[in-house]
């Protein structure tokens, strides 16, 4: 659950140094990377209610290990603008499939205590990746972090072998892709859901921007050092953990 932030923001306080070593607008990888996440999370889901669970998060981080290793490798924005794609392509399977898992296992009541706590995880994340990160420019360059990344989805690769296939059999998909991605037409319509989904759209439309300009602000125009702007960070993650 927590790998789609520490994705974005392990390598936030990297960003200035990004920018010096590949000469162009270094917020574009933080917009590839929402480009894959979000056309991941609508491709996923209905395949995984017709294939299970536990392929597609093996699948998802294969992508992701190989998104990682490509960042870590890149040499220019466009390169690393694709990697960041395929990247994302690849770990948006992490949360969506958290959230399936749990309403494959657990009963209404049970299922909010288990959200809650993978909220407390969602809110552990952008606080300790900064830190990560900026201790990593310490002793080494950007490229270590997203090296770091893909060291962390072989292992997260690894652990999901220790996981319960939770979709049972009887409740497999057994129709049509195409139906399922058709639904998704019933969902737009339902005015209730949509005002809920674009509550939680614009917050996070606020909360991207300002993880894409903060780095630049604090440590350019503040003179920050890198490896102390998850201190900063952190204090506004825990603001809207509050």
């Amino acid at each position: 659950m927590a790998m789609t932030s520490l994705s974005v923001d392990i390598y936030l306080p990297a960003m200035r140094a990004m920018q010096k070593a590949l000469q162009s607008n270094v917020e574009l990888t933080i917009t590839g990377f929402l480009l894959g996440f979000s056309v991941g999370q609508i491709f996923w889901r209905p395949i995984s209610d017709k294939y299970r669970r536990k392929k597609l998060l093996f699948a998802g981080l294969i992508l992701f290990v190989i998104g990682s290793i490509g960042c870590a490798l890149s040499q220019t924005m466009i390169e690393i603008f694709i990697w960041r794609v395929i990247q994302a392509l690849g770990v948006c399977t992490g949360p969506i499939l958290s959230l399936s898992m749990i309403r494959d296992l657990y009963d209404k009541t049970k299922a909010a205590e288990m959200l809650s706590t993978l909220m407390i995880v969602m809110t552990i994340a952008p606080i300790a990746g900064p830190l990560l990160g900026g201790k990593i420019l310490v002793i080494s360059s950007w490229h270590s972090i997203f090296g770091l990344l893909a060291v962390i989805g072989v292992g997260l690769f690894l652990a999901v072998f220790l996981l319960p296939e939770t979709l049972p059999q009887a409740r497999v998909n057994k129709g049509s892709l195409w139906t399922a991605y058709s639904k998704y037409n019933m969902l737009i319509r339902n005015r209730p859901f949509m005002v809920y989904t674009f509550c939680v759209t614009f917050f996070y439309v606020g909360a991207y921007a300002y993880m894409a300009v903060s780095p630049l602000v604090y440590i350019q125009y503040f003179g920050v050092k890198p490896e102390n702007y998850g201190y900063l960070f952190g204090i506004n993650m825990i603001g809207i953990a509050v």
